[in-house]
């Protein structure tokens, strides 16, 4: 554990002074990475203090929730698309003196450390042949890895999701499903859980020396089930609350987020447009190919775990943000230490530092990051 606790911190320390030096240093133009973007409202902000570089874009409605509540306008960007556990968190974490600024960087740095432990533990258990470490270096390098610091909502996720699967692959699996609910409280994509969750339990149950048996495998997939309540009680809560039981998803559409292509969200003319398409349109491809190399090098479940992750925000019909969304596929940096191959890791490593400076500075500079 100390050693985990000493590659965070010097992680932090790194990615954070190169942060206030990307936001001092450089002089930006106004961002045009969408055509939706309004360039005279995102422009640089310099001179900022620690914890306002923590805090952009969806960080506001977070710090909002924490702060008012919950608002719903209909057809209007409203903050109630966003899932209830993270603001909780960050407001008791503000033990009624401590900023909510402050709060939010605290929770998402301690989950941050819970995620690496627990997959830390995974690899050691599960995969003895695979170095522990190395996972944690190439999620740390992953090109979005900043968020993990951010007032958003990866970390508290991260932790949640490889925690659940932490239970259930050691069979533990009601609390794989008590934590599976609060994973699902966090985000939407909580609820693909339940994908590797029961294809573990019927692996399982095949192996067993009488065979499937229908019976055992009900009961022991019942605590799945629990996952479902996340969004199941936030859409209750949108009923009682607003008289809107699919509040959520006409909120999303004005978010850009609906199940056809968004035109708004495809690449103009201008070339950072262009260039920042490309860039979600090739994340996507590498997870993708990840994902299919994964079910059969790795495990199944995993490799099933990350399609579900690349999918669902694929679904909505645009690109936004997929690479923050793919953050949270743990099982791609396992699948990294597993190659034997140098000259794969070091190829990974090169280019996620490059990337991951390139997405640092935009989103410390107020430019589109995911």
């Amino acid at each position: 554990m100390k050693k985990i606790a000493s590659i965070l911190i010097i992680w932090l320390i790194a990615i954070n002074v190169f942060a206030i030096f990307a936001n001092q240093r450089l002089v930006l133009s106004p961002d045009v990475a969408y055509k939706w973007i309004d360039s005279s409202v995102q422009y640089q902000q310099q001179g900022q203090g620690f914890f306002a570089l923590h805090n952009k874009w969806d960080s506001l409605w977070y710090l909002d929730i924490a702060k008012n509540g919950y608002s719903y306008v209909e057809n209007s960007l409203s903050n109630i698309v966003f899932f209830p556990l993270y603001p909780l968190v960050m407001k008791f974490f503000t033990f009624g003196f401590i900023p909510l600024e402050v709060a939010g960087w605290i929770v998402s740095v301690l989950s941050l450390f819970g995620a690496l432990i627990f997959l830390f533990k995974i690899t050691e258990k599960f995969h003895p042949n695979i170095s522990s470490y190395e996972p944690l270096l190439y999620l740390l390098l992953f090109p979005t890895a900043f968020f993990l610091n951010a007032t958003y909502t990866e970390s508290l996720f991260l932790f949640l999701s490889v925690l659940t699967f932490y239970l259930f692959l050691k069979k533990n699996y009601m609390g794989a499903g008590i934590v599976g609910l609060l994973a699902s409280l966090t985000r939407i994509n909580g609820v693909l859980l339940m994908i590797p969750f029961l294809i573990e339990i019927i692996i399982n149950e095949r192996k067993k020396e009488g065979g499937f048996e229908i019976k055992s495998f009900l009961k022991k997939s019942l605590p799945m089930l629990l996952i479902l309540l996340g969004p199941l009680m936030f859409f209750i809560y949108h009923y009682v609350q607003f008289g809107d039981f699919f509040a959520f998803f006409n909120v999303e559409s004005t978010f850009g987020r609906s199940f056809v292509v968004n035109q708004d969200h495809l690449a103009g003319s201008d070339f950072v447009s262009r260039s920042n398409m490309y860039f979600d349109m090739t994340i996507a491809i590498l997870v993708f190919i990840a994902g299919v190399i994964t079910m059969y090098r790795v495990r199944l479940s995993y490799g099933l775990y990350i399609l579900a992750t690349l999918f669902l925000p694929l679904s909505t019909g645009t690109l936004m943000s997929i690479g923050r969304y793919v953050l949270v596929a743990f099982p791609i940096f396992i699948l990294m230490a597993s190659f034997k191959n140098i000259y794969i890791k070091w190829s990974y490593v090169l280019v996620s530092i490059l990337m991951c400076a390139m997405i640092t500075i935009l989103f410390v500079n107020n430019g589109w990051a995911g």
